[in-house]
């Protein structure tokens, strides 16, 4: 776990990188048009008010060598002068008649637990009213900002449905050319003077964790085919700008940065993987905390909607594998997201401030079976993106 100061808070490598930068950003610059200027304080557990609005009713809706990491961090994307002309109103919300018709889902409204089941094709989404929760094929996912009982029918705000829901539904449905896949950076979090967390009874270092899942996961992905390259390769300290920099200098074409978490109550009882993507411009991360980068369009936002296809990828895979508690998709401006030029995700991948989960983490078979379970879910990934990329074709 990145230290709490170092949490959200190149010149691109390649001339290909920049056309597909501008690329993408036309797309963003595009989806965010009718986006709102700021999103409500949210909850981010379930709320039930004592009363529910009468009128509510059911919606119809080989290995490469290590790269330096270059001396200087890329600057920072300005948001699209388009995106800023057409800023909408604050709180534009989606109601379930649309958003289940455009998304072909069968809609089920529970007025007694305030619940909305999406269902199709063997999928499931359940959303409720004043809450930021909602499951997602049994994945616990955290929407940007709570859902909420509008005109009769549950809504959601309009950056969660073009930016969570669609990407998971519809992979690629509105975002473009889908992303190629071959290249893959990988940052064992922390380094050298930076242990990150440690448990001192059963001295177990962050540090040293992330760089053996690293290596273990690489292995893992050179087999598959794909180009591996790690943001430091042994026991060394490297600036979080510079992480997401080394994937620009080799033109990548997705980040993960690992990490182990870390609590400082309710040690016994907290455990579990969560996976963190960029958030998107206009709304507040999975803390609730505002922040100055809210209205702030970072590189990381280029690729809002691959990065909700990604996360959501590796969360899924991960929890049915290591078969640990749902800690959540979330979002969040890390360093290394906000400043990630391709898809990227951050993943929080066990708890060292829980004995039984930090002697797991010690052994090298758990480790194992932590890079088996990020590697599925990058092929998971990549199927996404071969489907959207035969839609695209078609």
């Amino acid at each position: 776990m990145m230290p709490p100061a170092d949490r959200p808070s190149g010149i691109l490598s390649r001339a290909g990188r920049a056309v597909r930068s501008a690329l993408l950003g036309f797309a963003a610059a595009a989806v965010a048009a009718g986006l709102p200027a700021q999103e409500p304080a949210a909850r981010s557990t379930p709320t039930r008010p004592g009363t529910a609005p009468a009128n509510v009713a059911p919606a119809a809706p080989k290995p490469a060598a290590p790269v330096a990491a270059p001396k200087a961090a890329a600057p920072r994307a300005a948001a699209p002068k388009s995106a800023e002309a057409k800023a909408p109103s604050a709180g534009a919300y989606v109601g379930a008649r649309e958003f289940s018709r455009v998304l072909g889902l069968e809609p089920a409204w529970d007025a007694a637990k305030k619940q909305l089941v999406l269902t199709g094709s063997n999928r499931r989404f359940v959303l409720e009213a004043e809450t930021r929760e909602a499951e997602f094929d049994g994945v616990r996912v955290f929407l940007g900002a709570p859902a909420e009982i509008r005109q009769g029918e549950l809504a959601i705000s309009k950056i969660d449905y073009l930016k969570l829901l669609t990407p998971v539904v519809r992979p690629g449905q509105g975002a473009g050319k889908p992303p190629g896949l071959r290249t893959i950076v990988l940052d064992p979090g922390h380094g050298g003077r930076d242990t990150g967390k440690v448990n001192a009874r059963l001295r177990v270092l962050e540090k040293e964790m992330t760089l053996d899942t690293a290596r273990r996961l690489k292995a893992l992905l050179e087999v598959q085919g794909y180009r591996v390259v790690l943001t430091r390769e042994d026991d060394r300290y490297v600036e979080l700008v510079d992480r997401p920099a080394v994937a620009d200098r080799v033109d990548a074409d997705l980040f993960v940065s690992l990490h182990f978490n870390a609590v400082e109550a309710d040690v016994e009882r907290v455990t579990g993987v969560e996976v963190y993507t960029m958030t998107p411009q206009h709304q507040l991360s999975a803390n609730r905390q505002p922040d100055d980068q809210v209205p702030v369009f970072n590189p990381g936002n280029f690729n809002d909607h691959w990065n909700a296809v990604l996360g959501f990828s590796i969360h899924r895979d991960m929890l049915a594998a290591l078969k640990v508690p749902d800690r959540g998709l979330k979002r969040s401006r890390f360093a290394v997201l906000r400043h990630a030029r391709c898809p990227a995700v951050l993943i929080e991948a066990g708890f060292l401030s829980n004995d039984a989960e930090a002697a797991r983490v010690a052994t090298q078979g758990y480790r194992q079976q932590i890079a088996a379970a990020i590697a599925t879910g990058i092929r998971s990934y990549a199927a996404a993106l071969k489907q959207a990329q035969t839609r695209a074709g078609r």
